[in-house]
């Protein structure tokens, strides 16, 4: 008569220890994914900010060209300070700092970012600074801040456009 008791397999202690093996593979395996997804987020995101601040500053210099087509000085309508300014805007309007929600952008129904109400909401806004360094020069500062994941972010762009005529 055989023993059953008697038959080569696996213990129960060793079924553990590969189970737990297999669960720390897996755990490190799905903490690389998730960081994975955090990161592609991150990197969308900067990327966007990025486009957007650099949309603020040739908002600005469309300005100044477009003054210098006109015959105007190259600082008409870019006095210092805060402003917003879209796409579609001839100059900037002048930002109220008791009202961040102007700096908020949206999605309109082209897609394109706007401030103001739109179909669309983002996480991002975008301020524009205007320094006057002296007669014949301007800073210009783009600075676009968004949140993600809880935490905050700021893009920010700065170029110096001259008066070369």
């Amino acid at each position: 008569m055989k023993n059953i008791f008697s038959k080569n397999g696996f213990t129960l202690v060793e079924i553990i220890v590969v189970l737990y093996i297999m669960s720390m593979g897996l755990v490190g395996v799905l903490s690389l994914i998730i960081q994975n997804i955090q990161s592609q987020s991150y990197n969308k995101s900067n990327l966007i900010a990025y486009q957007l601040a650099q949309e603020g500053v040739e908002l600005v210099r469309k300005v100044r060209d477009n003054n210098w087509r006109d015959s105007l000085p190259y600082d008409t309508n870019l006095a210092a300070g805060d402003y917003f300014m879209d796409y579609a805007d001839s100059a900037p309007t002048i930002h109220n700092p008791s009202a961040p929600e102007e700096l908020l952008m949206n999605l309109d129904t082209n897609n394109f970012y706007i401030h103001g109400p739109g179909p669309t909401t983002t996480p991002f806004s975008r301020l524009i600074t205007i320094e006057a360094l002296n007669d014949h020069s301007l800073r210009i500062i783009s600075k676009v801040s968004w949140g993600d994941h809880s935490r905050n972010y700021n893009y920010n762009l700065e170029t110096v456009l001259y008066n070369w005529r």
